[in-house]
Formats: C-alpha cells, sequence, structure tokens
C-alpha cells in the first residue's frame, strides 16, 4: 500500500515531534505498520492490507461498504494526537489524510465546509486570506478536522464552547446507512453525531462558523493559590480567555490570559519589557541542571545549555530521577521561578496565542465536571483543586507541573464532556508525568505511577464532583473497582443507551469501534 515510511503529521510540527509509521514484515512476508501516537504512549500494528488512504469521498465510500459487507474493523484515525489513542485499531484504520481540501469559505453566512483530513492549522491558513478565524483552539492546531470535532476539543474562556458547539453540518459516510448528512434540523441525531467518536460514520466533511481574525493581548503573571481562588470567579468575567496552571508543592499559580487587542495593548506590553531585557527566565532551571550534572560523566554548561528551550530544560531535570518526589520538588520549584521570571504581555493573533507548548513525551489525563453557570459559580472548580493538591502532597506524589485548569461554557453535544445547559459553566482539569528517557524500563515505572496511584487520586478526589474524562484521554483505570466505577460514572453523565443504538442503526456490525469504547460505552444494542 505504501513502499515508504511516513508520518501522519509533519516532523516539523509540534517543535519535530511527530507520529511515526514504520513499516515491517511479518512472518508470512505481509506488510505491517507500526503507528505511535503522537505523546509516544500507544502504538499499534496494522496489516497494509487492512490500512487505508481513500484519495476521495467516493472511495472512503466503497471502502467503508466493502468492509461492512465482509465484518472487517476500519476505525477512522486523525493525526493519532489523543494521548490515549482513542483511534487505534490493530485489525483495521482508516487515515482520512489525503482528504484534506477547504470546500467553501462563505464569508456572507461566516462558515467554512473542508473534508475532514484537513489539519486545523491548514483551515486557519487558508482563513487568514479572508480576514477569518476559528473560534477557540485547543493546544495544538495539528489535529485533523475530524478529530478535533468528533472527541469534543476545547480551549478555554468561560463564555466559549467546545469545538463541536460550532459545527453547523457533519456529512459522515457510514456502514449502514451510506453517506448522511446532519444538520440542527435533524435535532438529537444530529447532537449526538457532533461528538460520535467516530463511531457512528467516518466523517468526511464538517461545516463550522468562523469569526473575524484578530489579534489577542496575553498576560502571564502568577498569583499566590489563596489569590488565585478569590480572584478566579472576578477574572472569568473579565477575560474572554484564561487558564491556570498551578504548580505541586510551590505556592505558585501561573495565570495566562488572552483578550482582543484595543489602543492600550501596545503600551503595555512595552512597559512589561522595560528592565527585563537581560533577564534569563531559564536560568534556575540551568543552574539546576548544572549542580544536578556536576558529578555526571558529562557535567553540564552555560555553553552547553545554551540554545536550549523551557521544554527540553524541563526534560533533562526530570530524566534524574522522574518518579523522585523530593527531586520533582525541586525541579517544580525552579519552574516555578522561571515563570515569575517570565511575567509581561504580549501581542499575536489569536491562532498563535491560543496554541501553546505542551512539553515533550508524556502522560495526561484530563478531566471536566460542572461547577454552576457563567452569572454564578458553584465553587467546584476550586474545591476541586484544593483537594487534588492536599492529597498530592500528603502522599508525596512526584506530581510534574503544571496541573492545568481550563473552563469551557456548555456543549449540546449529547457526548461531549461539558454537555449541559446553555449557561452552565464546565471546568477542565489535566494532570501530566513526562516521560524523559528513552530507557523502557524507566518509562514503564512511570506509566505505572501515574495509570495507578496518579490517575486513581484523580478518580476518588472527583468522585463527589461528578468527573468524567476527555474522550482523548481517557485510560483504562487498573483495578477492577475502578473500572466499575468509570461505567458507573458514564452512565450517569451520558445517554449511552440512546448513543448505542444510534451505533446500531449506522454500523449494526461495529466495524467503527475499538476495544477501549466498547469497554467504556458497550457495544452496539
Amino acid at each position: 500500500m505504501r513502499g515508504n515510511s511516513r508520518n501522519l503529521f509533519d516532523d516539523n510540527d509540534v517543535e519535530g515531534k511527530s507520529t511515526l509509521l514504520e513499516e515491517k514484515t511479518t512472518d508470512e512476508d505481509e506488510e505491517i505498520t507500526t503507528i505511535v501516537n503522537w505523546s509516544g504512549t500507544h502504538s499499534v500494528d496494522v496489516l497494509d492490507k487492512n490500512y487505508y488512504e481513500p484519495e476521495s469521498i467516493a472511495d472512503l465510500e466503497k471502502i467503508v461498504a466493502k468492509c461492512d459487507k465482509e465484518g472487517k474493523s476500519i476505525r477512522p484515525v486523525g493525526s493519532a494526537l489523543s494521548p490515549n489513542a482513542i483511534s487505534f485499531n490493530g485489525n483495521g484504520m482508516v487515515s482520512l489524510s489525503n482528504l484534506d481540501r477547504v470546500i467553501k469559505i462563505d464569508k456572507e453566512n461566516m462558515t467554512v465546509t473542508v473534508e475532514a483530513g484537513a489539519r486545523v492549522s491548514q483551515v486557519i491558513d487558508a482563513l487568514r486570506e479572508h480576514g477569518l478565524t476559528l473560534p477557540n483552539l485547543a493546544s495544538i492546531a495539528e489535529q485533523q478536522m475530524g478529530g478535533f470535532t468528533q472527541i469534543g476539543a476545547h480551549g478555554t474562556g468561560a463564555n466559549i464552547p467546545p469545538v463541536d458547539e460550532f459545527v453547523t453540518s457533519i456529512k459522515i459516510v457510514t456502514p449502514a446507512r451510506g453517506t448522511v448528512e446532519l444538520t440542527p434540523s435533524d435535532g438529537e441525531m444530529f447532537n449526538m453525531a457532533k461528538v460520535g467518536l467516530g463511531c457512528l460514520g467516518v466523517v468526511g466533511e464538517i461545516t463550522m462558523q468562523v469569526i473575524p481574525a484578530h489579534n489577542l493581548l496575553e498576560h502571564t503573571y502568577v498569583l499566590s493559590r489563596s489569590e488565585a481562588k478569590e480572584q478566579l470567579n472576578g477574572l472569568l468575567k473579565k477575560h474572554k480567555h484564561i487558564r491556570y496552571m498551578w504548580i505541586p508543592y510551590q505556592d505558585v499559580v501561573v495565570v495566562v490570559t488572552n483578550d482582543p487587542e484595543d489602543e492600550n495593548s501596545s503600551n503595555m506590553v512595552e512597559e512589561s519589557k522595560k528592565g527585563k531585557q537581560d533577564i534569563d527566565a531559564s536560568k534556575p532551571l540551568k543552574e539546576l541542571l548544572k549542580e544536578l550534572s556536576k558529578h555526571t560523566t558529562t557535567p553540564l554548561t552555560d555553553d552547553s545549555l545554551k540554545g536550549i528551550g523551557f521544554g527540553e530544560l524541563r526534560d533533562k531535570l526530570l530524566a534524574f530521577d522522574a518518579l523522585d518526589g523530593d527531586h520533582v520538588t525541586k525541579v517544580n520549584e525552579s519552574e516555578a521561578l522561571f515563570w515569575k521570571q517570565s511575567e509581561g504581555y504580549q501581542i499575536k493573533p489569536s491562532d498563535q496565542l491560543l496554541q501553546f507548548d505542551c512539553g515533550g513525551q508524556q502522560w495526561v489525563f484530563e478531566v471536566c465536571f460542572p461547577t454552576g453557570n457563567y452569572e454564578e459559580n458553584s465553587g467546584h472548580d476550586m474545591q476541586f483543586m484544593t483537594n487534588l493538591l492536599q492529597k498530592i502532597e500528603s502522599q508525596k506524589i512526584p506530581a510534574h507541573a503544571p496541573i492545568e485548569q481550563r473552563w469551557s461554557a456548555s456543549s449540546s453535544s449529547s457526548m461531549s464532556p461539558a454537555h449541559g445547559p446553555k449557561e452552565g459553566l464546565h471546568c477542565w482539569v489535566g494532570i501530566i508525568m513526562y516521560l524523559p528517557s528513552d530507557d523502557e524500563t524507566e518509562r514503564n515505572e512511570i506509566t505505572k505511577r501515574f495509570q495507578g496511584q496518579y490517575c486513581d487520586l484523580v478518580r476518588e478526589v472527583g468522585l463527589s464532583f461528578g468527573i468524567v474524562s476527555h474522550w482523548g484521554k481517557l485510560e483504562m483505570p487498573i483495578s477492577g473497582q475502578n473500572f466499575l466505577l468509570l461505567r458507573k460514572s458514564m452512565a450517569s453523565r451520558y445517554p449511552l443507551q440512546a448513543f448505542n443504538a444510534s451505533r446500531l442503526y449506522y454500523d449494526p456490525n461495529n466495524i467503527l469501534g475499538n476495544d477501549l469504547l466498547d469497554l467504556v460505552l458497550g457495544k452496539p444494542m
């Protein structure tokens, strides 16, 4: 099917990290492809004959119909950016990477229609020529538009819903019903399909709302934990976009706000630069690295550390002992100092500032829960963080920084983690552990600690808040008890019976699913 190794996204994207496809040969001389997700946490082997790359919607329709007739799996895969590899199925997959056209930009109705394989960054570039942009972004813009919407990606902003809420039309290629176009006039089926997890049909085309392109003024500054809690409700209403980054074991919360540029913005940027021209914000990390490497075979120096960015410096520090609580505390302290030295303002186009560096290879677990409404926050967001940090620090968990907290408005999509009343407010919290080493033993130890103690702790704290996981970051619990709790939370938050009935209607042979979704959701029925 393919003569050469290739990537699901460009090698230069996301600081050079890529999703690898490596060709191998089986004992029976059948070529297979190994796909590794962006964060390096999951991989899957697929026989080339079961890995499809249609060149057109007509090709896709033929492939889906053929696989359904033969009862063969054909799980849709985008850029494989999801940390949990929700798009993987070793029995068969279909990539939409060749279906990447921007079909129509409608300035009168403020919409864009694209093929599902178009990358978010590609769509943004096309819109920019027309003075338009997408209403919100997740942290990375290399998702394909199909995956971007199907897992309910979100940005941040108390008055801004997840990206699926901006979908106005969706065309899916279904195994049992052919190609179906759904719009708001289709009611609940449309709301079900917007975050369909690739289970109702392979998304072929999407139409989304767009907004005028604009610059944002970004303000980064540091608060204490008590200040962050006290000021939150005012900040949520004051700023269009806001996120908190909590630093475990440090009385530091990094605040990042983004608001439309105005006539005072340039002056604020210039004022924030005064006296900082010669400050190296990364110096605390470099000094700790030099100290830790003194007695190694290759001590680090200022020259050897020159030009290394913040994320790589943090990885180098964590690599000394990513699971030692005392060491991680020192690394987090140096990170806190970095952010204190990085306070200030900057102005850039919204599509540049709403993306940010996610760091190196990593495990991520992100949860979402309701926290009142825009007018009256219930306070669950701050209580959750208080409880979580208290448990982390009392149990000496080696919690890497940051713990990121974002907010969104509700989504009308039935399977969105932020589904709720229109005026609802939802909080998203993500924990992280980096994988700074290539040593398999070390990576396995980090994985075991993260998926066990750390994720279990988040689930324990979240029980009383009604948490559910971001679909792209949902990992299977290790213990049977936590698996039962996961199924219980899914049943309480989502219309699983209706969703599985929709799966049965569109995909009665369940060729679009995978083991993870079947375990979490149950099979179509």
